[in-house]
């Protein structure tokens, strides 16, 4: 073999080991962000942002902060949804994360805890307050894409008899 082209062999296992090495730096500097969400009782499905993740509890892993909003559902209980704030920590603001995830990654986490107490009941709708529903959703049907003009106020109808006896 010539040893031109032993060289460039030999560069050529330089530049993947030193990517692979490189590739392996940047995965220990990322900091380890974390949903734990839990509800009691346990077992209640969770969907963040409308997505499916498992049941209670579970662990989401997550890369960007911001607003999520995350719903339990369970038989038997009332469907619960909260939306969630999640703001960096004092170590992932620029410009202390690029010390705290570059020139120093000693395994930060960011955990986060998510929990809701769910309430015995079922979703259904009473039937007064589904007849209300249907009675404004017409109203916004016929009304165009301008919107209702005013909406009627109508007032709430008793459930399960009538108002004077």
């Amino acid at each position: 073999m010539h040893p031109a082209h032993a060289r460039v062999r030999g560069s050529a296992r330089q530049r993947a080991s030193w990517a692979v090495v490189a590739a392996l730096a940047a995965a220990a500097c990322q900091v380890q962000r974390e949903l734990q969400i839990t509800s009691q009782p346990s077992g209640a499905e969770v969907r963040v942002d409308g997505e499916a993740v498992g049941r209670t509890p579970v662990q989401v892993p997550y890369l960007h902060y911001g607003t999520r909003r995350v719903t339990f559902y369970l038989d038997g209980y009332l469907t619960q949804s909260q939306v969630v704030e999640i703001q960096p920590r004092w170590f992932n603001v620029f410009p202390l994360d690029l010390i705290t995830e570059v020139l120093a990654p000693v395994g930060w986490s960011d955990l986060r805890a998510i929990h809701a107490e769910l309430e015995h009941g079922s979703g259904a709708i009473p039937l007064p307050a589904l007849e209300g529903v249907l009675e404004r959703a017409e109203l916004l049907r016929r009304s165009g894409p301008e919107g209702p003009r005013s909406a009627p106020a109508t007032p709430p109808k008793p459930v399960g008899g009538t108002p004077d006896g």
